[in-house]
């Protein structure tokens, strides 16, 4: 068993407060250069209406940052620009996280452009997109350069990202549903939002009672509620994962100074179990029970772990012992074995790399160690606080378990070898925090650690979803509600 320091391995709660924070509060964008779009604002005298508004973000009450947004309005179209700013700290390392945004739409609100960035550090990652024709031309960029794509919009109307200037022109009505769509560049996907009108609600704020309007949002199979005052401003979201949004005025925002903890993602989102293992990454085989898993949620069940009735039970899997890559039906494979923005596994500088590591001979168990030890050596281990692209891994060889479980993935995926990645829990030093690793086909599906150096993933690796980050964010639905008790481990 490989020794990595405790400080440096559990990280995926970062890419949930730093994505899921993100897609909640309206996806900060920031305007491109000059003549990026086709479709601009006309210039400042021709601005009819300016409105700039800000908000504290809090987790747990606790705040760790803000965002203000501007909205311009013309004769036919309108301008939404927003900024926002998020303290993550992590073992004494503190991150600032910087999102900014323009979404630019007709005056029905229907989008017609929009440019995303993100910066964390040396990472930004930069999504711009246009409308023509019923799709969306879209360019993102990272370090290691640009990648275009298109994406059909489908029959639905598709809307500005900032949700609650959308509810605020919609004039909703009471059980009425509006159905929409947005893109949601970090993922690279096309999202589907319902939003709806759900009465009026007293609500106390900084000293204040107010008379509130209450909007709904559904977006990936959870809840978000927006409460507006009289005069249809919002002066309050409510999200899951303990994430709200208070309108304050921007002096009150400049309290929150550059440099301050933040979120402490430990100490938030960490779950102390009743009882303990005393040999977690040498358990082969464990039995937990859970509470806090709600009748909606479809907890996974596989042939390395069971789940019923409240009852976990994960038992460590051997690889095939008579399997060949040659036998792998790749239209049954497909999502396994195909190349994405996260993992581009068809790059000839992750498909030459791969070959340099396991060499020219036949793929066997032990080609997928070297490409396991080749991360494990090569990969610095440190808290990394953006989105995992493989390629920029290669580039920068530092990460947490995110970026690691992405490039193992694509280098596995580029020499034929179906690879998942998961997302779930794993023990150490007495609580489970959450994680990411991964699953390899080698003749059953094996569940292995390139941050932990596990050829086979220890019993205490508990998954709870598997496939893209709109997949992922679904364990939202848990965080903050599990309950964990030991019940056996070997």
């Amino acid at each position: 068993m490989k020794k990595v320091r405790k400080s440096f391995f559990i990280f995926l709660a970062l890419i949930f407060a730093v994505w899921v924070i993100t897609l909640f509060f309206a996806l900060k964008y920031v305007p491109g250069k000059k003549g990026e779009t086709e479709f601009v604002l006309p210039t400042d005298v021709d601005v009819l209406e300016r409105d700039v508004s800000g908000y504290g973000i809090y987790v747990n009450d606790e705040k760790i940052g803000y965002t203000i947004s501007k909205e311009e309005k013309a004769e036919s179209s309108v301008r939404i620009s927003e900024k926002s700013f998020m303290n993550i700290s992590a073992y004494g390392v503190i991150q600032e996280i910087t999102t900014y945004s323009v979404s630019v739409a007709d005056k029905d609100f229907n989008l017609k452009s929009f440019h995303f960035e993100i910066v964390s550090g040396e990472h930004i990652v930069k999504t711009s997109g246009v409308i023509k024709n019923d799709s969306i031309y879209l360019t993102t960029e990272t370090a290691v350069g640009k990648k275009s794509s298109v994406f059909a919009l489908g029959d639905k109307p598709f809307v500005p990202a900032s949700l609650e200037r959308v509810a605020q022109e919609l004039k909703l009505m009471e059980d009425s549903v509006c159905h929409y769509s947005i893109f949601e560049p970090t993922s690279g996907q096309i999202v589907d939002i319902e939003i709806w009108k759900e009465g009026k609600e007293t609500i106390e704020l900084n000293g204040k009672t107010y008379e509130t309007d209450v909007v709904k949002v559904l977006m990936l199979d959870f809840i978000s509620t927006l409460y507006f005052d009289k005069d249809g401003q919002l002066i309050f979201e409510s999200s899951p994962m303990g994430i709200t949004m208070k309108r304050e005025s921007l002096d009150e925002i400049g309290d929150f100074a550059e440099g301050t903890p933040g979120l402490k993602i430990f100490e938030t989102y960490a779950i102390y179990p009743k009882g303990v293992i005393a040999n977690p990454r040498e358990t082969h085989h464990l039995v937990v029970e859970l509470q806090g898993v709600g009748s909606g949620y479809k907890f996974h069940n596989d042939e390395r772990q069971k789940y019923s009735n409240g009852m976990v039970t994960i038992n460590v899997l051997e690889p095939g012992s008579d399997f060949s890559t040659d036998d792998v039906d790749k239209s049954k494979f497909a999502p396994f074995l195909e190349s994405t923005n996260f993992i581009p596994c068809d790059d000839k500088e992750i498909v030459d790399l791969a070959k340099e590591i396991v060499g020219n001979s036949e793929l066997t168990w032990e080609s997928v160690q070297c490409i396991m030890d080749w991360i494990f050596k090569n990969i610095r281990k440190s808290p990394t606080f953006s989105i995992p692209y493989a390629k920029e891994v290669l580039k920068t060889r530092v990460g947490d378990c995110n970026e690691h479980s992405v490039l193992f993935a694509a280098l596995t995926r580029s020499i034929g070898i179906p690879t998942k990645v998961v997302v779930g829990i794993v023990y150490v030093d007495g609580a489970f925090y959450y994680h990411a690793w991964n699953e390899v086909y080698w003749g059953r599906w094996v569940a292995c650690d390139p941050v932990f150096g596990q050829y086979l993933a220890d019993a205490t690796h508990i998954k709870l979803e598997e496939g893209t980050l709109l997949d992922f964010v679904k364990v939202v639905h848990l965080v903050g509600q599990l309950n964990i008790k030991i019940v056996k481990s070997l």
